[in-house]
């Protein structure tokens, strides 16, 4: 690469939180690692900027799904615009959606009032449901809702080896998503049910409490012989979360209610009018982990073949056991992992630099010439980026500390802190106590001077996960 060549400026607004799951980094991280002749920075939500790095103009803005996401939380009102005048002065604006059925009217309203160019969804069917207005003017293209990191994975262990049979940890849905996100925990609850009854070792959870972040996750799955899955998704669409806040009504006044009575209370007859479907990400981590896959006979990205590549259970369990023999052929089994593993892994048809391409591709001309503004932003995100990072939980700690100190005490008078911001008194000493310390006391009073203002202050304090440095 000409390292005189100027560089695409591409900024990636995101909202990593400290519970996001490692595809989610991942999923971020892979711009930076795949997108050649490219300087890509991240910008979290909340974090606050200088004056000086506010009229940036971008050659790309990527707004990634966990940022899109905040439509379903009272903060979107005051999220929605936020940084749009940044994507104004941008030559071209990119949005990856997941879970596009939910809250799908203020996402598609969101897309057309930043003017995106482009929208990739993992959803193929029924877009001009979730998206009647973007649908007439946007382009559309597939993205995942997980890839393959190109670096080679850790070895795996054997599967008569690993001490526990069959193992997942599935998420029970809300009804408001309609009857077919109910089957996924449904059927891992069926499954693991007859496996324990034919003896098999079973850790299957739809407890949110089981669940397991970053590597504890792939560790236990490479501790599993076997997993259960299908395509995720919902028959039921929501447009401005009316149906999710009936939903929560009725069941905070009749929390034992089934299903079949929240539908006819909540919406009836809307229900199965279209699916919505599209794949885990846990597909690729369970191929890479060299767990064999009990999988919903279906499609899955053309590549997969039942008996072949994965045990195919019916969707009315015709057959479950049938499976369960199978899943005492370990020899057998490891035939279909390795096969899974060539299809998914090893062919490079799932990597994340698929999803750089489909992002990306074609979008990026000639290099805008760098600007000061530009360095200025790349400067202060590193700097504060590196003490988020270093500083961890303790600074995320301090940080929501002064925030409840700040709203809950009366204001006192003003004073100006050494490094010349105007703090309120109460202010200034919090943070000289939490933070001297540790040397971020100007850090935090620079942050504190430009939230002061901030309409997102009081509601999202301006702490966050910093995206990994390597």
């Amino acid at each position: 690469m000409d390292l005189n060549r100027p560089l695409h400026k591409v900024l990636v607004i995101h909202a990593l939180r400290p519970t996001s799951r490692q595809t989610t980094i991942d999923h971020l991280l892979s711009f930076r690692e795949h997108l050649v002749g490219a300087d890509v920075q991240y910008l979290h939500f909340q974090q606050p900027l200088p004056s000086d790095c506010r009229e940036v103009e971008p050659d790309l803005v990527i707004v990634n799904y966990d940022y899109l996401n905040y439509r379903f939380s009272p903060l979107w009102p005051y999220m929605r615009r936020r940084h749009k005048g940044i994507a104004d002065r941008a030559r071209k604006v990119v949005a990856i959606a997941q879970d596009d059925f939910w809250a799908c009217k203020l996402l598609d309203d969101w897309c057309m009032d930043w003017d995106v160019d482009r929208i990739l969804t993992p959803i193929d069917s029924h877009r001009e449901v979730l998206y009647p207005r973007s649908i007439e003017t946007k382009e559309f293209r597939t993205g995942l809702t997980g890839y393959v990191r190109s670096a080679p994975g850790p070895t795996t262990t054997p599967l008569t080896e690993r001490p526990i049979d069959l193992g997942q940890r599935v998420r029970d849905m809300p009804p408001h998503l309609g009857r077919l996100a109910q089957e996924k925990a449904l059927q891992a609850t069926i499954l693991a049910d007859a496996a324990r009854r034919a003896g098999f070792v079973v850790d299957v959870s739809t407890r949110v409490e089981d669940s397991f972040l970053g590597r504890d996750w792939f560790d236990f799955l490479a501790s599993c012989k076997f997993t259960v899955g299908m395509k995720g998704g919902a028959s039921l669409h929501d447009p401005v979360g009316l149906i999710h806040t009936r939903v929560q009504s009725h069941l905070s006044r009749h929390p034992d209610a089934t299903f079949d009575e929240i539908e006819a209370h909540c919406f009836p007859g809307r229900d199965m009018k279209n699916e919505f479907t599209a794949i885990s990400p846990r597909l690729f981590e369970s191929a890479s982990a060299g767990t064999c896959q009990v999988l919903r006979r279906e499609d899955y990205l053309g590549v997969l073949e039942p008996w072949r590549d994965y045990l195919p259970l019916e969707p009315d369990y015709s057959n479950l056991s049938q499976v369960l023999d199978a899943m005492r052929d370990l020899e057998r089994c490891t035939d279909i992992v390795a096969n899974a593993r060539r299809a998914l892994v090893e062919s490079g048809l799932f990597d994340y630099s698929r999803l750089v391409d489909a992002a990306t591709e074609g979008l990026l001309g000639a290099p805008s010439p760098t600007t000061e503004s530009w360095s200025h932003l790349t400067s202060y995100l590193e700097r504060s980026g590196g003490i988020a990072e270093e500083a961890g939980p303790r600074l995320h700690d301090a940080c929501l500390h002064l925030v409840t100190e700040i709203i809950d005490r009366p204001r006192s008078r003003v004073t100006t802190d050494p490094d010349g911001l105007e703090l309120d008194a109460q202010a200034a000493r919090l943070i000289r106590c939490m933070a001297d310390d540790r040397g971020f006391a100007p850090w935090l009073a620079e942050q504190v001077g430009l939230s002061r203002s901030d309409p997102l202050f009081l509601r999202a304090p301006w702490t966050w996960r910093p995206i990994p440095s390597s």
